[in-house]
C-alpha cells in the first residue's frame, strides 16, 4: 500500500498545539472494547488522531475527488472504512483498495455526509458510528459552545 505524504506545514493531529501526545486511537478502541473507555473518549481519540482510508486509485494533491472504500452495516447503510494504522487493514480490503490515505479524524467528520464510519473494520476492537452518529459528533464535539 502507498501513503500520501503529509504536508510539512500541517499540524500533527496526534498532538495538542503545545506538542503534548494525545491518547493512541487503537489503544482507546481496545480499552473501549474491554469496557475501560467510554464512547466519548473513543470519539475524542478519533477526532484528534490520524486515520487512514483506502482508495482503489492513488490519491495525490491534484486529485479532485476521492472514493474511499465503503462497506455496509447490517441494514445496508454505507460505512466509510477507516483504520488506526495501515498494519490493521485486512488483506481482502487492501486487494480492492491498495492505496492508504492519511487524514485527521476531525477532517473526515467535517467532510462526511450521508454515510457512517467504521474504524478498524475486521478487527475485534472495531468501532462503528452511523451517519446519524457522525452528524451528532459534528454537533456535540465540533460546534462552538458558549463560554469558549
Amino acid at each position: 500500500m502507498s501513503e500520501t505524504p503529509q504536508t510539512p506545514d500541517a499540524q500533527n493531529p496526534d498532538e495538542t498545539p503545545d506538542g503534548e501526545q494525545l491518547p493512541d486511537l487503537r489503544d482507546t478502541l481496545i480499552a473501549g472494547k474491554d469496557g475501560e473507555a467510554q464512547p466519548s473518549e473513543i470519539i475524542r481519540a478519533f477526532l484528534t488522531s490520524t486515520v487512514y482510508f483506502l482508495s482503489s486509485e492513488e490519491v495525490t494533491p491534484e486529485t479532485a475527488s476521492v472514493n474511499p472504500l465503503t462497506l455496509q452495516d447490517n441494514e445496508g447503510n454505507p460505512l466509510i472504512a477507516l483504520f488506526s494504522g495501515t498494519d490493521v487493514v485486512p488483506a481482502e480490503y487492501a486487494e480492492h483498495a491498495p492505496h492508504a490515505v492519511d487524514a485527521p479524524g476531525v477532517a473526515v467528520v467535517q467532510s462526511l455526509s450521508g454515510a457512517g464510519i467504521i474504524i478498524d473494520a475486521g478487527q475485534e476492537h472495531g468501532f462503528q458510528i452511523s451517519s446519524e452518529g457522525v452528524d451528532r459528533i459534528r454537533e456535540d464535539f465540533l460546534s462552538p459552545t458558549e463560554g469558549e
